[in-house]
Parts: C-alpha cells; sequence; structure tokens
C-alpha cells in the first residue's frame, strides 16, 4: 500500500481523497493557492504547502512545483483529482520520470484517449460507433467551413483536449460557424493549452450516457455500469444518476461492452469513464475521461463500492477482483450539483461569502460531498461547486423522494445558487417520469420559476412565528421584530425557507378570528396575493402543531404540520417534503431587490466577475445590432457582451486583461442617428 499521496487539487474532490486516503491508512498532503489560504481542504489533509497566486495557471497548472512538493514532502504518489492537471499527459509523464506512482492511466492512455479526434479513431478501428464527423489535423478555417457543410447543420464545434462543455459551441447555421470557431479555439487554448477543434453532427434531443470503467496493472478491466448525465447547462452536468432510466438490459449490455472493447484497445487501466450520445435506440461514442469523474458518487451509491479507494489500491498493485470483487446494481443513485450560479441570468457564475451554509445531514440515503464551509467564499478563479449532494434508494422513485427532501434541507446565503432551479428540476413531472434530454432546460425550465415554495408553507410558516405557542420568543417582541403593528392587525413578516427570502404580509380579516388577507413578495416582486383561512387541527405536543390552510380564491387547501426548532427556527412539512424556516436575521437590499445588471440600453455591464479576456471592438467605432463587444471570462467559461442595437461605442471603461466585478459598467454606447 502506498504510504503518503500528494492530492493536487482543491475543494471538493481534494477532500474526498483525503477521506479515501484516512479510511486506507494513507498519509495525505494538501497544496493551496492564495485564494485557498483557509480552505476546508488544507483542513482534512495531514499537511499542506503553498503553490503559489489565486490564478490556476500560477498554482494548480503549476506541474513542476506540484513535483517539487511531492518530493519535499517525502509523497510516493500523486493523485490529480479532475480538472487542473489531471488529464495532461506530459504532467503525468514528469510524476513518472521524478520516481514518483502517479494514480491514473498511464500517459500513454492519456494522450490517446484525452484528444478526441485519436479516440474517436480508434473507436471506428474497433467497431465502435461515433457520430458522423470531421476529426482531421487540418485545422485551417476553409478546411473546417468545407466539413461543416459535408456534415451539414445544425453541428457541433468541440474542443479536441479536455471536457466539461470548454471550447464547444452549437452552430445552427454557416453565418455563425466562424465566430463559433474562434471562440471555441481561444476557450480550448485557455483551459487546455491546445486549440485543435472537431466537428460532429449536432443531435437534437440526445440524452448522454457514460460507462463506469476500472482496471487495474494487471490487464483486467471491467465497467460498473451506466449513468445518465443527460441534464446539462452551457454543456456541463448538473444533475446524474445511475441507472439510467431508458436504459434496458440489452442495450446496457451492448453498451458497456463497447466501453470495455474501447477501453482494453487503449491499454487502460485505472478509474476512466466512456460516455457517449444517446438518441432513438442508438449510441455513439463521444470521448473520454481519463481520470475520475465528478459524478462518481452515484455509480459508488448504486453499486456499493469506492472508486477513489480502488483508483488507490490499484497503484499500490492490488488485483482488481481483490478490490472490488463482482459489485451488483442494488440502488437507484442520484448526484445535484449545487453551484454558486444564477439561473435566472442562464446559469452564469456568482461569488461572494458563504454567510450561512447548511447541507442535509448523512445517513444511509443521502451523502454530501462538499469542499467549502460556513464562512468560505466562492471566488472567481475556480468552479463554483459548493457541493455534490448524492442521494439513494432501492428504486427511483425512493431516491427522487430522498433528494427532494435533501433540497429542502438546505440553506444556502451569500451569493445566488442554484438551489431553488433543483427543487424545481426534483418536482417536474417529465423528469420524474425519466422523460428528458440534453436540451431539457432550454426547453421547459423558465427563469425566476427557481424561487417558488407552496404558498401553503409561506402561510402556515408565518402564521405560525408568530401568535402561536411555538414562538420560541414571547409574543410582543416577535411581532415587534417583524414590524406588527397592532392598530391594523398586519404582519409582515421577512422568512426564510429553505434559503429562499420572502416577504409575507397578513392582515387580519375584521371579525372572523382565523381569517387573513395576504401578500408574499420574493425579491421584490409580487408573487401572490389573496386571502386564506388558517385553522389549528392539533397540537402535537409543546413542540409540533398541525394548520389547515384553505386558500378559497386558488381553490387550494393543504394540511401543515410545524415542528420548533428552538434556535433554528421551525420546519413546515407538506406534500411529503420538509422545508426548513428562520426568520431572516437582517433586511438587507440584497434580499429586497433584485440586481439590475445593466443600466440604461445604453450601457452595458458586466454579467459576472472575471476578467476582460478580450475587446471587440475600439471607442468611436460603429457597430450593429448583436455584435459581439467585449469577451468576459471567469471560472473557465466565457461569456459575450453583444451590442443590444446599431449604434457607435462611445466608451470602453476597462482595458483588456482588467478584473471586473458583477454589474461594472465595461461600455458605453450611442444609438445610431
Amino acid at each position: 500500500m502506498l504510504r503518503k499521496v500528494l492530492i493536487a487539487n482543491r475543494g471538493e474532490i481534494a477532500v474526498r481523497i483525503a477521506r479515501a486516503c484516512y479510511e486506507l491508512g494513507v498519509a495525505s498532503v494538501m497544496v493551496y493557492s492564495e485564494a485557498d489560504r483557509s480552505s476546508l481542504h488544507l483542513r482534512s489533509g495531514d499537511e499542506a504547502y503553498y503553490l503559489g497566486a489565486s490564478p490556476a495557471s500560477e498554482s494548480y497548472l503549476r506541474a513542476d512545483r506540484i513535483i517539487e512538493v511531492a518530493l519535499t514532502a517525502g509523497c510516493d504518489a500523486v493523485h490529480p483529482g479532475y480538472g487542473f492537471l489531471s488529464e495532461n499527459a506530459e504532467f503525468a509523464s514528469a510524476v513518472v520520470n521524478a520516481g514518483l506512482i502517479w494514480i491514473g492511466p498511464p500517459p500513454p492512455a492519456i494522450a490517446l484517449m484525452g484528444s478526441k479526434i485519436e479516440s474517436k479513431r480508434l473507436a471506428e478501428a474497433h467497431g465502435v460507433p461515433v457520430v458522423p464527423g470531421y476529426f482531421g489535423s487540418d485545422q485551417a478555417d476553409e478546411t473546417l467551413r468545407h466539413e461543416a457543410q459535408r456534415i451539414g447543420f445544425p453541428l457541433l464545434v468541440k474542443a479536441s483536449a479536455g471536457g466539461g462543455g470548454k471550447g464547444m459551441r452549437i452552430v445552427s447555421d454557416s453565418g455563425g460557424l466562424l465566430e463559433a470557431l474562434q471562440g471555441a479555439r481561444r476557450e480550448a487554448s485557455a483551459a487546455f493549452g491546445d486549440d485543435a477543434l472537431m466537428i460532429e453532427k449536432y443531435l437534437t434531443a440526445p440524452r448522454h450516457i457514460e460507462v463506469q470503467v476500472l482496471g487495474d496493472l494487471h490487464g483486467h478491466l471491467r465497467h460498473l455500469g451506466e449513468r445518465d448525465c443527460t441534464i446539462q447547462r452551457r454543456h456541463q452536468k448538473i444533475v446524474e444518476e445511475s441507472p439510467s432510466p431508458v436504459i434496458d438490459e440489452d442495450l446496457r449490455a451492448a453498451i458497456t461492452s463497447a466501453a470495455v472493447t474501447l477501453s482494453t484497445a487503449a491499454k487502460y487501466s485505472s478509474a476512466g469513464t466512456v460516455e457517449f450520445i444517446f438518441q432513438d435506440g442508438a449510441f455513439y461514442f463521444l470521448e473520454m475521461n481519463t481520470r475520475i469523474q465528478v459524478e462518481h458518487p452515484v455509480t459508488e451509491e448504486a453499486l456499493g463500492v469506492d472508486l477513489v479507494q480502488a483508483q488507490i489500491r490499484i497503484a499500490s498493485g492490488e488485483f482488481l477482483d481483490s478490490i472490488i470483487g463482482e459489485p451488483q446494481l442494488t440502488r437507484h443513485a442520484f448526484e445535484a450539483r449545487l453551484y454558486a450560479e444564477d439561473p435566472n441570468t442562464g446559469f452564469l457564475p456568482s461569488v461572494g461569502r458563504l454567510n450561512r451554509l447548511k447541507l442535509p445531514a448523512p445517513n444511509e440515503n443521502v451523502r454530501v460531498d462538499s469542499g467549502v464551509s460556513e464562512g468560505d467564499s466562492v471566488t472567481p478563479f475556480y468552479d463554483p461547486m459548493i457541493a455534490k449532494i448524492i442521494t439513494s434508494g432501492p428504486d427511483r422513485a425512493q431516491a427522487l423522494l430522498q433528494m427532494r427532501n435533501a433540497l429542502n434541507a438546505v440553506e444556502v446565503e451569500g451569493p445566488k445558487t442554484n438551489l431553488g432551479f433543483l427543487k424545481w428540476l426534483f418536482a417536474n413531472p417529465d423528469f420524474m417520469d425519466g422523460n428528458f434530454s440534453t436540451r431539457f432546460i432550454e426547453q421547459h425550465y423558465t427563469p425566476g420559476i427557481d424561487a417558488e415554495t407552496p404558498l401553503a408553507v409561506l402561510l402556515a410558516a408565518s402564521r405560525s412565528l408568530v401568535g402561536s405557542r411555538l414562538a420560541t420568543q414571547d409574543h410582543d417582541s416577535v411581532w415587534r421584530a417583524s414590524g406588527w403593528r397592532h392598530g391594523r392587525q398586519q404582519m409582515p413578516l421577512h422568512i426564510v425557507v429553505a434559503g429562499n427570502t420572502f416577504r409575507v404580509t397578513m392582515s387580519k380579516e375584521a371579525g372572523h378570528v382565523d381569517c387573513w388577507a395576504y401578500e408574499v413578495q420574493h425579491d421584490g416582486v409580487l408573487i401572490s396575493e389573496g386571502k386564506c383561512v388558517v385553522r389549528t387541527l392539533s397540537a402535537g405536543g409543546s413542540s409540533e402543531i398541525a394548520l389547515a390552510v384553505d386558500m378559497p380564491d386558488i381553490n387550494g387547501s393543504a394540511i401543515c404540520r410545524v415542528r420548533d426548532r428552538a434556535e433554528e427556527g421551525i420546519e413546515v412539512s407538506f406534500d411529503g417534503l420538509t422545508y426548513p424556516v428562520r426568520l431572516a436575521e437582517s433586511l438587507s437590499t440584497d434580499h429586497l431587490n433584485k440586481h439590475v445588471l445593466g443600466g440604461a440600453e445604453d450601457t452595458l455591464a458586466s454579467p459576472m466577475p472575471g476578467k476582460v479576456l478580450k475587446l471587440l471592438v475600439q471607442e468611436g467605432e460603429e457597430v450593429f445590432d448583436d455584435q459581439p463587444l467585449v469577451i468576459i471570462e471567469a471560472m473557465k467559461m466565457e461569456f459575450t457582451v453583444r451590442a443590444p442595437h446599431s449604434g457607435r461605442i462611445a466608451r470602453l471603461a476597462y482595458p483588456q486583461g482588467s478584473q471586473v466585478a458583477v454589474g461594472d459598467v465595461l461600455i458605453e454606447m450611442e444609438k445610431a442617428q
């Protein structure tokens, strides 16, 4: 067994690898950048060493510095995690040449399968179906334009190296091809140091299915079933499950056999993932990820294996049979990625301090993998993931219910998050039925809908927080804190329900003990108003009551059970789900007003914090409607700010290379005369 492992990564995956090391009795060494001086992953290892400045290029991508630290700390192996240098064959070779053990596939396999072009050629040579496309070495614009016409639109421009949606563009017609090629090259070069591109036919309603493989150093390799990673935004996965709800036994045998055939041909070992696109009963090879995947926990929970421990044991020379035996698929599992991002602005990243972070309590059905804790900050330098919430059950329906409850236990305050979106998704009937494609979000999701919490929960919670025997303070003090006005019989409350802040005003109807007029706002926007009757049905002791909430204006009626959580507030159970509720700690404008990214229509603001990567225009230049003006880069993604109308560039507020915050004015325009 290995003695000491350097973990060449950060955040959630570094914490995850450190846990596996600890359970195997292996010492772990962490590395960190300036931005991560107080990061959770540092407290998870046995030792920690400083790498460099906050940008990844000056820290986590410094291969020479990482190897130097590994040797200084007396490590005998390096685990790269995912992202950063995990699929860099040159780094893997340098680790091996330094006399260290690389916990991952052999460098030649990384180089071969890390190239989407070469891996597709290998797939074709071994009878594995691939999507029609161009995978050639001639990268001239004219060649790619010719091949695009041959393949036909719509098509997908993709970076040959790397993954995670970086360097990827959907092109609907020939007019947008050149811009897509330029943007994909630029993003691929920044993310992977390789700007080679490939072109594929774009399938209109596919599913994304991937197969987990695991191989030892003695030539033994097998699959560990499939994962369905279809729910994506910006071509990046956000929800995964295993097994896939659309793969039957015959198809499972075919797709897993293809994955094993291809991996064996690549002389693969350690953990890896073979990715396929699936539509109309047919599957096509996409690429292979030569590393542990972000979504590996769903395979672990569905099969009862530990893939990270398996990687370490494989690198130690153990045989596959002794490591995992013959695992059987006994459960269904989901993973939901909780990100600091704003679904209302196209899921653009958000940054800021995690003023409050409460994640679900782990149990046999719920697992949480996170690399941050309350008080930490999400910075613009790295991936904005807060946590991975993994649930499982004996079947898909039970795993879904576990996820809905787990998401309702999450509370996050600080940066904007996708929590509301995740709640919407796991309650969506089509998703619950397994009826979705990679275009599900763009076809079904309406920005703003993620703010919804059942109205009955809001009304029951508001009524319970004042005037009920569940109040944790005396009534007068609660009323004063919440703005109660005795003469007008109103109680405007600012309450936090599962991380979302609402302003609920309930006004007593004259002559009716239990009848109230209500008004509910979220982020300063009225979302519901009407009349309701809230009646106490029963009491379950000093800490629990049952309320009947009748809303005749919308023909709604509900039974809510309210429990006291002492200093934590209360929790409301409704329709099989539980919602934590408390009074807002402060009434800041962040809670009450939507943040408007731009000012007037002639003032263009940055939609996210990041760097001005490229200015595409000059002051005084005449521009046309929808023309690309400036490219902002943050968290390994690009966003192009476009002209809202024809006009002239009056002022460029920031030079190329500048760091900007959300809402910073980038460009001032003048309308065309």
